[in-house]
């Protein structure tokens, strides 16, 4: 099966995340993707595999060679951002412009830029009612194109970990993850964009639920006494600096995130994340965010708003900077194959982000995957195939 019939038959599967459960994954529907994985790994006859209430696989394979074993991770949910139910992706042979997903709906170059490097590419697109899934079934892919390629090559290997998470993308992967049964010292994310883009640092996440609590008065009687509680909430949403929102922030900027809101005058409650790449920082967001809304409470005269704030994971650079031989052997890798590298802060979150915090530690490298969790999104085929050698390279190393 080469990578693209195998991606493909990847994002066919739903596998949304949901809300966070106890005992196991957030949607049983990425079950069904976990079974076909446990499937094709066991067809390549592991040295160990298992699978875990949460359905998390894990898999390794002995090897003959002294390297040390390394994991390589990647994650089977899709954001709730967008569905992922039913996608149908196509594959267009790009020589540049807009790409039309369907009759209302385009890829624009002057959106999406990026499209500029994938010109002579194949480009995996959808047809704009959902999104594709190569965040992270890109990762999947190009994992078991090149441990299947070694695996049925017969060819030298060190000794491999695959591990493939739920949850990812509501935070509770690393949660997951079996610990006392990971055999490896350290690992690679595969949950990237582009190519050249190696990372060993990510935002610092806090969780912000917002609660706020009305008083109803019928409207036409209302004078001097309705607090209207979702009118709260936005006072205390504006009072929150409006150009540290995600769509005016790049680069290393931070921002505050509202994910989801609910509410009438009676109670309102709304979703939100922070994330900055320095703690400092982000401490000072976070009490700017409290003394908002005691300001507002105080006004009212009661506490209208409550905040419940939870840290999520930390910048994994804390760790990653102790381990630079990790860094040399994924730059020795780049410079074997003769690819352009640089090393780019990642604007979210990964498994390693946590899992490098609990002793595994886990930079993270590229997919080809572009404009993820949502209805633009799309894999440069291309990369994806530029990946699975770099992937095989480190197994091989």
């Amino acid at each position: 099966m080469d990578i693209l019939k195998r991606f493909l038959s990847y994002v066919s599967i739903e596998s949304t995340a949901g809300d966070e459960k106890e005992s196991t994954c957030s949607d049983e529907k990425m079950l069904v993707l976990a079974d076909k994985l446990l499937d094709e790994l066991q067809k390549l006859n592991p040295n160990e595999i298992a699978i875990n209430q949460f359905g998390v696989i894990d898999a390794k394979f002995e090897g003959n060679s002294s390297k040390p074993m390394i994991a390589l991770l990647a994650h089977m949910d899709t954001s709730p951002s967008a569905s992922d139910k039913d996608v149908k992706a196509s594959v267009v042979d790009y020589k540049g412009g807009d790409i039309k997903l369907n009759d209302s709906l385009s890829l624009t170059v002057k959106d999406f830029p990026t499209l500029n490097q994938a010109i002579g590419h194949q480009v995996i697109v959808t047809d704009g009612t959902t999104l594709l899934g190569g965040d992270d079934k890109a990762g999947i892919a190009i994992i078991m194109d090149a441990l299947t390629s070694i695996i049925e090559g017969k060819e030298n290997h060190r000794p491999l970990e695959i591990i493939f998470t739920t949850d990812e993308e509501i935070g509770a992967d690393a949660k997951h993850v079996s610990l006392d049964n990971v055999a490896s010292k350290y690992g690679y994310t595969v949950d990237g964009g582009d190519y050249k883009y190696l990372s060993i640092e990510s935002f610092t996440a806090y969780s912000m639920n917002v609660m706020v609590s009305g008083k109803s008065i019928h409207p036409g009687y209302a004078k001097d006494k309705l607090v209207n509680a979702s009118n709260v909430f936005i006072m205390f949403f504006n009072a929150l600096p409006e150009y540290l929102r995600p769509e005016h922030t790049e680069g290393r900027e931070p921002f505050y995130h509202l994910c989801s809101f609910s509410g009438n005058e009676d109670g309102a409650k709304a979703e939100m994340i922070v994330r900055s790449f320095d703690d400092v920082q982000i401490n000072q967001m976070l009490d700017l965010a409290r003394l908002s809304a005691k300001r507002i409470n105080d006004s009212l005269g009661y506490e209208a708003i409550t905040l419940d704030i939870k840290q999520s994971y930390r910048n994994m650079r804390v760790v990653l900077d102790k381990y630079p031989e990790i860094q040399k052997e994924i730059e020795g890798v780049y410079k074997a194959l003769g690819l352009p590298y640089n090393y780019v802060a990642v604007r979210g979150g990964t498994t390693g982000s946590q899992l490098s915090f609990v002793g595994l530690p886990c930079p993270n490298i590229g997919t080809g995957d572009y404009n993820c969790h949502g209805r633009f999104e799309y894999v440069d085929l291309d990369e994806m195939k530029t990946m699975a050698k770099v992937v095989k390279l480190l197994m091989k190393a």
